[in-house]
């Protein structure tokens, strides 16, 4: 690749052979070094033409190399931020939000691509992508953020699908990374009893830090609740806003730790559940030790 910058303009048509040339065993590596080098020496139009005229191959495993290689070519058009270069990104990324793209879009940090990545935060290939872009764009994300997330998709039976659960975790996540207002929460309230614990646990943690008093008691009270039978890691996030929030939880903790715990039916669960209540009463009483 060294070399071939070295040649300069002459290598552009044989590094623009390779980077077209698909390879059915799926091995990509050497086609991504052939648009770095063409990077490198500002064949945009080379890697323009090569992103318009991508078409997704029906092999599962060309299709993986291919798809490495258009991302790879997005993250290069993307660094020149380019206004014509944003227009074929968001045309391919209708079709194939591959997370290069979404990555090259959130670069430009523009409202129009949000619904984008909105759909990209229900794909586990593309997800970190899509809220890294959401990141960048920040709070004026948020509008779309609150749609999405009280914005379950169903199947047929009615039964919501897993993509959409996972799109309206990050939602969530990323709500509370961006801080969240009153008005944020008088919005999403009601997915405090979401049917998902992840779901119902981060909207707890919006409720702790923007909701009323009487809201922050109700929302430390159901953290308590889902407390006593989810699994790691979202019981260590339980816990850790508990610890955050301890002035408000600290009478439910307190009245937990004394109380009985017979409508849990596994040994196991009871002495984890204590054990975790100790832990919170102990932490969070550290942290307000003089010196801590």
């Amino acid at each position: 690749m060294i070399e071939a910058i070295g040649i300069g303009a002459p290598a552009i048509p044989v590094l623009r052979e390779l980077l077209f040339e698909r390879d059915p065993s799926g091995i990509f590596e050497p086609r991504m070094r052939a648009a770095q080098a063409l990077a490198a020496l500002r064949a945009t139009s080379e890697l323009q033409e090569f992103v318009r005229e991508w078409k997704s191959a029906s092999d599962p495993v060309e299709r993986f190399g291919d798809e490495a290689v258009l991302g790879a070519v997005a993250r290069f058009l993307g660094a020149t931020m380019e206004e014509d270069v944003y227009d074929i990104l968001m045309a391919i990324g209708r079709k194939y939000p591959v997370p290069g793209v979404i990555e090259a879009l959130g670069r430009y940090g523009r409202s129009e691509s949000v619904s984008m990545m909105l759909r990209a935060l229900a794909d586990d290939i593309s997800r970190t992508a899509a809220e890294q872009a959401l990141r960048i764009l920040g709070e004026a994300g948020v509008p779309a953020l609150i749609e999405a997330a009280m914005r379950p998709v169903a199947n047929f039976w009615g039964r919501e699908i897993p993509s959409s659960v996972l799109r309206r975790r990050s939602a969530l996540m990323l709500l509370l990374e961006f801080g969240v207002t009153r008005d944020t929460w008088d919005r999403i309230r009601r997915l405090v009893s979401d049917s998902d614990d992840e779901i119902s646990v981060r909207a707890c943690a919006i409720g702790l830090t923007a909701g009323i008093r009487a809201d922050q008691r109700d929302c430390a009270w159901r953290m308590l609740e889902l407390l006593r039978g989810v699994a790691w890691p979202l019981h260590q996030e339980i816990e850790n806003c508990l610890i955050d929030n301890f002035a408000i939880a600290r009478e439910f903790v307190d009245q937990a730790i004394k109380g009985p715990t017979d409508d849990i039916a596994d040994d196991f669960a009871r002495a984890r559940f204590k054990r975790s209540l100790r832990r919170i009463a102990a932490r969070a009483l550290t942290r307000q030790e003089p010196g801590s």
